[in-house]
């Protein structure tokens, strides 16, 4: 759509630049003004088709540089200012026919108002027009896309879980990984430290599984934006021009981007929404797996990753046993439970 377009209004600016200023003689029984009108639209069809050819050649580039979007507003506002030269062009040579100050100003305007329009156009960060196929996912990812786009980062990758939360149907709409996030989790894999490493090869492989997976609708987009360095910006970036929520397990990322007015989903935060409710006098089993700080005192885990601090459970180390529910605390890290052996006095009725 617009190739078609640009070529249209580029035909019409050739024309009307070419009958303004008369640059044709008559040719083959056409007058003047027809011959300039063919010819104009004719030069501005073939200056057209070789700015789409180059535009075409180095789009790649410019698309990893992140200012395919800034040239093709830039294009466009350039076009509309253009044709409202060409208007103000016409009525200087309505007001001044044969006054060569008219030419002259006919000629500033014209170049002013293109100017003016690559200015403003090339100033403009999100695109007024997307075109193409390229910024659009291919048919079977959008029809399978119903909930929205969301942007993932390389935090979320590396915890493992975003496979499980996708494919249970507990995350919808389409996945966005950019490049930069990609080379991120690269250097993680190559990390000389082997927990860091082994961290990162696991975030690739899932990555690599949700790629392969065709119920899974995830493109990887080559957007960047030099002018950051830092990569919780540059995500912060990207989901607002695209629009998208921000999936990650980052706790500054995400109280960062609250800020800016960016969606976030928290996957810690939806780990601790569906862990099981615990009220006191409640019975649970617990195995006491160390010492706690207290006197005394042992810790324990749940299936969920729920710490369980059990009062006078230090001689149980190793053992599963059966505890009573005393008190909970929420914490940002995560809910603890404070329970004591089942059938036994506590420390203070001793």
């Amino acid at each position: 759509m617009f190739p078609s377009l640009f070529l249209f209004f580029a035909a019409i600016a050739g024309a009307a630049a070419s009958v303004t200023y008369r640059w044709v003689p008559p040719l083959m029984g056409l007058s003047s003004a027809g011959s300039s009108l063919l010819l104009g639209a004719l030069a501005g069809l073939i200056v057209a088709g070789l700015i789409l050819v180059v535009w075409r050649s180095l789009a790649p580039t410019w698309r990893k540089e992140g200012v395919e979007a800034r040239i093709a507003n830039a294009m466009v506002v350039a076009l509309a200012t253009t044709l409202l030269g060409i208007a103000l062009a016409f009525g200087f040579g309505i007001a001044f026919p044969t006054h060569s100050g008219g030419r002259v100003a006919q000629g500033i305007v014209l170049i002013a108002s293109t100017l003016i329009g690559l200015r403003i156009g090339f100033a403009l960060e999100k695109p007024i027009w997307k075109h193409g196929e390229a910024n659009r996912p291919p048919t079977h990812v959008r029809e399978r896309c119903g909930g929205e786009t969301k942007l993932l980062d390389t935090s979320i990758i590396i915890d493992g879980r975003i496979g499980s939360l996708v494919s249970t149907g507990f995350i919808e709409g389409e996945l966005l990984v950019p490049e930069f996030v990609l080379a991120e989790l690269q250097n993680i894999a190559d990390s000389s430290n082997s927990l860091r490493r082994r961290k990162g090869r696991r975030g690739l492989d899932i990555l690599n599984e949700m790629m392969h997976d065709d119920s899974v609708s995830i493109r990887v987009i080559s957007v960047d934006y030099p002018e950051i360095r830092e990569v919780d910006r540059k995500l912060i970036r990207l989901a607002k021009d695209e629009e998208a929520t921000l999936v990650t397990t980052d706790f500054n990322l995400n109280r960062v981007a609250q800020v800016e007015g960016v969606r976030i989903l928290n996957v810690n935060e939806l780990a601790n929404a569906v862990k099981p409710r615990f009220i006191p006098g409640e019975g649970i089993s617990v195995e006491i797996i160390d010492r706690g700080e207290e006197i005394n005192q042992g810790i324990g885990y749940l299936d969920d990753g729920t710490m369980v601090v059990v009062e006078n459970g230090r001689r149980h180390i190793g053992r599963t046993i059966k505890a009573t529910v005393k008190s909970t605390l929420q914490t940002e890290a995560g809910r603890m439970l404070f329970v004591e052996p089942a059938g036994e006095p506590t420390r203070w009725q001793r």
